[in-house]
């Protein structure tokens, strides 16, 4: 898989709210929850996602996130909130504004196997490669336009 490595200037949050999906990341899963909550994010926390080796990082043979949250606007809040006493008790988090390392690729909502592992596996080695110098999780952000998923693996970039 070749990537491209880019530069996210996030100039204001993006809001999210925790949900309690199993810790699954299955195609058909994320799917489902895709087509009727908007964008979701994936949170990674590092010392449990990856190893290094001779050849670089490696991400665990299990990919679980540590949280997954879906976007937080009010159009997605008003669609679930008959069904959910709790919505308005769950404590936001928020991408906050900064700088972000990336990489992008889109994913059809048809396919059986996404290839989220393989994605987020190759951003970690390319900011590895680049000695790009980062902080806190990795995140995969996935927001679906039409029939596909566009697919962000992200992560914090250390402040100069």
């Amino acid at each position: 898989m070749e990537i491209e490595l880019r530069i996210l200037h996030l100039c204001r949050n993006i809001d999210y709210v925790h949900i309690d999906e199993p810790l699954i990341i299955a195609a058909k899963a994320l799917s489902d929850i895709l087509c009727c909550q908007s964008e979701l994010l994936l949170e990674f926390e590092e010392e449990g996602l990856s190893t290094m080796t001779e050849d670089g990082p490696k991400v665990f043979d299990t990919l679980e996130p540590s949280a997954v949250y879906r976007l937080a606007e009010s159009k997605y809040i008003e669609q679930t909130a008959l069904n959910n006493i709790d919505l308005g008790r769950t404590s936001p988090f928020s991408l906050g504004i900064g700088e972000y390392i990336f990489c992008q690729q889109d994913m059809d909502c048809t396919e059986g196997e996404w290839r989220l592992k393989s994605l987020l596996e190759e951003a970690i080695r390319e900011v590895w490669w680049q000695r790009v110098e980062c902080e806190g999780s990795w995140f995969l952000r996935l927001v679906p336009e039409d029939d596909r998923v566009a697919v962000q693996a992200l992560r914090r970039m250390k402040a100069k």
